[in-house]
């Protein structure tokens, strides 16, 4: 029903009264989505030798597994214990659940935050070369600390899931010992040596260049590397990037990148093989290898390389002998016209139309649109930035993120990279979309077909439409999407504001909708008689419903609440009646409110409490 645009009401879980889940379980889950709030916000002290950090579990995707969490307390407690045990949890942060907890943590982000922890530590170095003023040093092979990285994850999981909680984590510690013989330093200290003996000068003519170095700009070049083919040794090297920089200002002289042929198809689905060119490169591993030329000569000078006549990577021959293409996903969704956000989902639109994608070549949405900012173009739109909507430059690309998702779903391709968003908008299909900001989330998919890939869009005052022209053998692609599951009953929440007097109605500024969990899955039939099968869960949170209240009226467990007295009534000056706020767990008749969509759907989403870009 979700996908023909129904959409929930407050209050409900998407079932039929013969599916309703226990009220008692439903009150449960919810005291364990905000428990789960409280304990990603509440930090945990790591200790690494003589060093401290704060690790705050929401920055490393801490999340409670509410389902299994209950399900392992019941079995030797009841539902109402439980609650009493929550609610004396809720009272005081401090006190500890007579029984267990279940939950995961991202262990990349946990990882690298261990890199974070390890740079405390006096760690192992293999030896090298430093550069004192222009003279090569030998830095030579030293032991050092590590932290025992498999002992360190089960501590800090382990301490984020205890009852009680553990306040500190101290982090353990291995030596480790270095490999490289202080021989193979001296070997490598002496090429460097004759590397760094002199400036180094490469010439050409037709056209005319030099490349002039000296010896400090050959000492911030050099590298050394370990290596253990064919034996164990130091490896004396020059940095790619650092000489391409060095070669930049010489580039626009005498240098033209070939440019590949391309496929573009027009508005009446003309399909166009356009030709590429060839072009003139400074090869920047030519130019290293006439550097250590060079540096062997007396002279200590050698040519600047250049390759002309450097044919592209394909040719158009080559892209309309891969087959023909036609039409193989489109999908179009619908938007209100002329709302600042449709400026930005038609900018990347025009960005994207005409994208070529080769065989085995992957794309991401992030990098190929590049940031977005007012000079190119983008306007401030809202955007969903902590549960709250906000104006962000670029706000409401997602609705083009969804619609390329359902292209790139629809037309069997590979999914690398998409994140739903954390609330629904009946405008999407459920579980079936996806969310993008700067620079994460990101959308990233492969063309994991043998043909080329076109990515053509288009665009009216209401409606983005994206379609892909290729070759995907055919696929048959099926796809479900579960009923609810897991259902959370959105919170009332109160927002204090002076205008609001409290002989006044509160002002709804939010309607309320539940959260809840499906999982989507996708079959794909490949023509050779294989499959494949996929399943993503998608977990909606629940939406508050906000009010607006004088100060004085907050509850008293309101973040907010300063105990303020309310004014008195020009009226009424010894005592007037009041409106008090709705009651949070007052039965709201359905149809009443809808989920927030519109102008609420953003970019991108944030963590809760961290400020970061995305979720």
């Amino acid at each position: 029903m979700n996908q023909d645009g129904a959409t929930p009401t407050p209050g409900g879980n998407g079932g039929t009264a013969a599916t309703q889940p226990d009220p008692s379980r439903i009150e449960a889950m919810a005291a364990l989505t905000s428990l789960e709030n409280s304990l990603a916000l509440t930090p945990i002290r790591i200790e690494v030798s003589e060093s401290s950090f704060s690790l705050l579990p929401a920055a490393i995707g801490f999340d409670l597994d509410e389902n299994a969490t209950l399900d392992a307390a019941l079995a030797d407690r009841s539902l109402d214990a439980i609650l009493e045990d929550l609610e004396r949890r809720g009272d005081d942060s401090q006190a500890s659940l007579p029984w267990s907890i279940s939950g995961t943590i991202d262990e990349a982000a946990l990882d690298g935050l261990i890199d974070l922890y390890e740079s405390a530590l006096v760690g192992p170095d293999e030896g090298g070369i430093d550069i004192r003023g222009s003279t090569p040093v030998a830095r030579y092979p030293r032991a050092g600390l590590v932290i025992d990285r498999g002992v360190a994850r089960n501590q800090i999981v382990g301490a984020l899931l205890s009852q009680p909680r553990a306040v500190t984590v101290r982090l353990p510690t291995i030596e480790v010992q270095p490999v490289l013989p202080r021989a193979a330093v001296e070997a490598a200290l002496e090429e460097a040596s004759a590397l760094l003996a002199g400036p180094i000068v490469l010439t050409r003519t037709d056209p005319d260049a030099t490349l002039n170095l000296s010896v400090a700009e050959l000492g911030r070049a050099l590298t050394t590397e370990v290596v253990t083919d064919p034996d164990l040794g130091l490896r004396v090297a020059l940095d790619r990037a650092v000489i391409d920089g060095y070669l930049d200002p010489l580039r626009a002289g005498f240098e033209a990148p070939p440019k590949n042929a391309y496929i573009m198809i027009d508005d009446q689905e003309t399909i166009t093989y356009v030709p590429g060119f060839p072009g003139a490169l400074i090869d920047v591993e030519l130019v290293i290898r006439a550097i250590k030329q060079a540096a062997g000569r007396e002279s200590r000078r050698s040519t600047l390389p250049l390759q002309t006549g450097v044919e592209p990577e394909i040719t158009a021959e080559e892209l309309a002998a891969m087959g023909p293409l036609s039409m193989i996903s489109e999908f179009t969704t619908e938007h209100n016209c002329c709302q600042p956000r449709v400026q930005n989902i038609h900018l990347f639109a025009d960005v994207m139309d005409n994208v070529n994608l080769l065989p085995g070549e992957t794309l991401s949405l992030n990098e190929t649109v590049g940031e977005r900012t007012e000079e190119r173009g983008f306007l401030p739109a809202p955007t969903i930035i902590r549960g709250e909507i906000e104006d962000q430059v670029g706000g409401g690309v997602s609705q083009f993120a969804s619609t390329f998702y359902n292209a790139v779903f629809w037309a069997g391709l590979e999914v690398i990279d998409h994140k739903p968003h954390s609330y629904y908008f009946s405008r999407y299909p459920m579980g079936i979309e996806a969310t993008v900001s700067w620079p994460v989330p990101d959308l990233v998919f492969r063309n994991d077909t043998d043909a080329p890939l076109v990515i053509k869009t288009s665009y009216t005052r209401t409606s983005i439409t994206v379609r892909f022209y290729g070759d995907n053998s055919d696929r048959e692609v099926s796809a479900t999407v579960s009923e609810r599951t897991n259902p959370v009953p959105y919170p009332t929440e109160y927002v204090p504001n002076p205008e609001v007097m409290p002989w006044d109605e509160p002002v709804e500024v939010q309607q309320g909708a539940d959260g809840w969990s499906v999982t989507v899955t996708r079959d794909i039939s490949f023509t050779d008689g294989t499959t494949s099968h996929e399943e993503w869960k998608v977990r909606y949170r629940p939406w508050a419903h906000r009010f607006e209240v004088h100060p004085c009226q907050l509850p008293e467990d309101a973040e907010d609440y300063t105990g303020e007295e309310c004014p008195p009534h020009p009226d009424y000056p010894e005592g007037y009646p009041t409106t008090l706020p709705p009651d949070p767990d007052a039965e709201i008749p359905e149809g009443e409110s809808e989920t927030p969509e519109g102008e609420g759907e953003g970019e991108g989403e944030t963590a809760e409490g961290e400020g970061e870009t995305t979720e």
